[in-house]
């Protein structure tokens, strides 16, 4: 078996160019729109919103408190599911809470439940970018 093949060279620039964690697993800013549910838990991966629009929470003058762990869930995404993250005004998807924890918006996913307009936790141990259709 070759193991410099075109396609292991084209897969590799592939990886490459999919965002990668952070020494802590969290992703970090990124204009990449597409991911997917790694996270085990039978349960799905809970995906929370509070009382206010995306608008109101990304307005740096608003004072929405951002303790989004604490928020209700309002949805689940399934291992293997994907969705694409809206990317937001700075196009830089990734909005980080009170503790600096980042988190992705879900603007729409492919479900079942089409789970949207909330938000999942932005580590790999629960999503990883996959490339678009």
């Amino acid at each position: 078996m070759v193991q410099n093949s075109e396609f292991d060279q084209e897969q590799s620039n592939l990886q490459a160019e999919l965002p990668q964690p952070n020494e802590r697993g969290e992703y970090q800013r990124t204009s990449h729109r597409y991911w997917q549910v790694v996270d085990s838990d039978p349960n799905g991966l809970n995906c929370r919103m509070g009382a206010h629009s995306i608008e109101e929470i990304e307005n740096p003058g608003s004072k929405v408190d951002l303790n989004i762990g604490s928020w209700p869930i309002v949805g689940t995404l399934k291992q293997g599911e994907k969705f694409e993250i809206y990317l937001g005004p700075s196009g830089l998807g990734v909005l980080y809470d009170d503790r600096h924890q980042p988190w992705f918006f879900v603007e729409k996913s492919e479900g079942i439940a089409g789970v949207r307009n909330c938000f999942v936790r932005a580590r790999d141990s629960f999503v990883q970018p996959v490339q678009p259709k």
